[in-house]
């Protein structure tokens, strides 16, 4: 499908092969082979398997080395992605690949971390080093990033090659909207944010996305999406950390936060969330993107900073309300009915027992534990868990054990 004029020659351009960008960190590579965060991460390949279908676009996905096929792994609890990735691989000929080709049109999904307070973005960067002919392709960046990163990607590339972003190639920042394991509901259902280097980006991009999402958004520049992504899960970590002191104040009153939140949430303008720890990969890390940018830049975003404060004190709170020997938490996972045990806030939660007391017999629970090896007690069963209990903490509520907030 032609969608938009070469840039450089004005003559049309024909979309014909997408590629997706990752970096391999399980397989403990900092090549630029693999998907976002993980290896066949359901977040990351949901864009890779909907171009495909709903496209003429020929797509390849870049993967680790010990990963040369799709790995399904971390979709086990994804039905609908993981029977759509399945079909796409069969009829449409979607391929995993450990060799970096530019195609024509390109998408990185690369995972971006925080180490400490601090942004870890190298693989993006390293990405940007790789492309050696870039002229007439587009690059999209999905990953969760500082602002100003894509224009820093772009001029990586200008650096090395000598060609310019918006004059010989084009450039975009597109976040990834969506979370496991909803990932195609969510695909299907929030609009694409699309912010072009320059106009013939954004449009270029925008034509490719609108063959399956809902409805695009343009916006006027890379650095406005990137903002946008960042605020999004800023937003909801400031919610929480409105509920956590909401209950810590309960707590001296000695009333029932839930009943407040229950009443209060009856006014039409009020929308107050649960309290409760915090993890995952997104909402804990996703203000430190913009807290570190806004400092170097001589401004303190005090009420992001301190909703971030507030957060991970609750970890040491909660531990501080324990007493007796035997303590079982249910819910390994950051979110309910997924298999995500990493980044949870339920590993915080552990450590912040154990600095407390190394009495505690620390046991838990989750109904998607497998074959894993902990460093602490794991038990399947949920009755059989909660034997002899002292203490039951319900870090996370699951529809497979029957176990809510409710």
């Amino acid at each position: 499908m032609e969608i938009g004029k070469n840039f450089r020659t004005g003559h049309g351009v024909l979309i014909r092969e997408k590629t997706v960008i990752g970096d391999d960190v399980l397989a403990g590579t900092n090549s630029v082979i693999d998907g976002d965060c993980r290896i066949g991460n359901a977040v990351s390949i949901q864009t890779n398997v909907y171009i495909t279908r709903y496209t003429v676009v020929e797509v390849g996905v870049f993967f680790g080395p010990c990963a040369v096929t799709l790995n399904d792994k971390y979709m086990e609890y994804d039905v609908d992605l993981k029977e759509l990735l399945k079909r796409t691989v069969e009829e449409e000929g979607l391929i995993a690949t450990v060799s970096l080709v530019e195609r024509d049109f390109n998408i990185i999904t690369v995972p971006t971390l925080i180490r400490g307070e601090e942004p870890e973005i190298d693989a993006i960067f390293a990405v940007a080093g790789e492309i050696r002919k870039p002229r007439d392709k587009v690059f999209v960046l999905e990953s969760t990033v500082p602002p100003l990163t894509t224009q820093r990607f772009g001029g990586i590339i200008a650096e090395n090659t000598g060609y310019k972003a918006g004059v010989d190639f084009g450039m975009a920042y597109s976040p990834e909207r969506v979370q496991a394991p909803q990932v195609l509901r969510d695909l299907k259902t929030y609009p694409k944010i699309v912010g072009g280097i320059d106009e013939k980006s954004g449009f270029i991009v925008s034509e490719v996305y609108s063959c399956f999402a809902p409805s695009i958004i343009r916006v006027s520049s890379p650095l406005v999406a990137e903002i946008d992504k960042i605020i999004e899960n800023t937003h909801r970590d400031l919610n929480i950390a409105f509920a956590n002191e909401l209950a810590r104040i309960c707590e001296i009153y000695g009333v029932d936060v839930y009943e407040i939140i229950k009443t209060a949430n009856s006014q039409p303008y009020c929308n107050i969330l649960n309290p409760g720890l915090v993890g995952g990969h997104c909402i804990p890390m996703d203000p430190y993107y913009i807290l570190s940018e806004v400092e170097r830049r001589g401004y303190t975003a005090n009420l992001i900073k301190e909703a971030r404060r507030i957060n991970e004190a609750m970890s040491n709170h909660v531990a501080g309300m324990v007493d007796g020997e035997k303590v079982v938490i249910l819910g390994l996972s950051f979110k309910p009915d997924i298999k995500a045990f990493e980044h949870s806030h339920t590993l915080k939660l552990i450590d912040a027992l154990r600095a407390k007391s190394r009495e505690h017999e620390i046991v838990v629970h989750d109904p998607f534990l497998g074959n894993e090896e902990f460093d602490f007690k794991v038990e399947k069963g949920l009755y059989k868990v909660v034997e002899g209990a002292d203490c039951i903490i319900l870090a996370t509520g699951s529809s497979v054990s029957g176990l809510s907030w409710s």
